[in-house]
């Protein structure tokens, strides 16, 4: 016959939903042969409501060794409870907003990086697009022309074949940046930097950028298109930072990339010289929508999605120093 019979549930006081667990709590008690236990449950009270309460009792036992009776108090912990119960609801709500504020960040986030992949397009095409507009004057002027030969005719028309294979090229490495890696892979990070400063390079060459890239052959399993979005995202930081000193005075602005192996680690290291950020807000520069800029000018979550991808993603560290003249951002990865 179960202890709980004519101890515990007369009268249905304890409810019917945690009768079981008392149960289990019991026997193990009895089990164990323990001399006291505690348990949690609701009760049902007099006047037919629901209370919380906290029990401790003590297995009482007669002089053959066996329990004769329980001893306890019980605690009504019902304002805890319902307090407990509030206070996860307002987590859960608050983690429901976080999920939704986190999914507005990353659609903002590839909104910004879309404009810039724009304009690096728009830089990208700009030659090709003037070349072929030359090419096309050239035979509107010269295709009825018998002295120009229809050898030279073919060699202008394969010249504007090879920038329209160019351009059509350049629209496949743009897209294929923009498709998320659903799965890590294997892949030299050096060829991959690479690939995205040939992407970008129109853009900072036409702004007096200097981008200097000093590496060594690295390979790596991970996310190969996250790591490129979040060094693009570095380079867009800086440039905004050399250019807002353009604009106060004249200097050579560049950017330093260097990457290089550190035991089982990948060091990648980022420099500019675009001037420092205060010490007292250079903490804060990954929190979202933090930005030095002017609102106009900047949403403030490059580099808070920069520090997701490397961090959450991609499970290595991201860091961030004032150096001589600038500032210097610090991957790390696992090789």
């Amino acid at each position: 016959k179960s202890i709980l019979d004519g101890a515990w549930v007369q009268g249905d006081l304890i409810h019917k939903e945690d009768i079981a667990n008392v149960q289990v709590a019991i026997n193990a008690a009895v089990k164990k042969d323990l001399p006291h236990f505690t348990f949690t449950c609701r009760i049902v009270n007099a006047a037919n409501e629901i209370r919380w309460i906290s029990s401790r009792v003590i297995l009482i036992k007669n002089h053959t060794g066996q329990i004769s009776h329980f001893y306890g108090y019980l605690n009504d912990i019902t304002k805890i409870k319902l307090s407990e119960e509030e206070l996860k609801l307002k987590v859960e709500e608050e983690l429901i907003k976080n999920r939704e504020k986190d999914r507005i960040l990353i659609q903002q986030n590839k909104l910004a990086a879309m404009g810039e992949m724009l304009g690096n397009i728009a830089h990208q095409w700009r030659q090709p697009l003037n070349n072929v507009s030359l090419i096309l004057q050239f035979l509107r002027d010269n295709y009825k022309n018998k002295e120009v030969s229809e050898e030279k005719i073919d060699k202008f028309i394969n010249k504007a074949n090879k920038h329209i294979e160019y351009m059509s090229e350049t629209i496949d490495d743009f897209r294929n940046f923009y498709k998320p890696s659903k799965t890590q892979n294997k892949f030299f990070v050096n060829e991959s930097i690479d690939t995205l400063l040939d992407m970008v390079k129109n853009q900072y060459e036409s702004e007096n950028i200097k981008i200097n890239f000093e590496y060594e052959n690295i390979e790596i399993t991970n996310y190969e298109n996250e790591l490129k979005q979040a060094l693009l995202n570095i380079l867009n930081n800086a440039k905004d930072a050399l250019l807002s000193k353009k604009d106060i005075e004249d200097f050579d602005a560049f950017i330093n990339i260097s990457l290089y192996k550190n035991e089982e680690k990948m060091i990648l290291e980022i420099s500019n010289n675009g001037g420092n950020i205060n010490e007292e807000i250079l903490y804060k520069i990954f929190e979202p929508y933090f930005t030095t800029k002017f609102e106009t000018q900047g949403t403030g979550i490059g580099l808070y999605m920069t520090k997701s991808i490397i961090e959450t993603n991609m499970k290595g560290k991201i860091e961030v120093q004032n150096i001589i003249n600038g500032v210097k951002f610090t991957i790390t990865l696992n090789i």
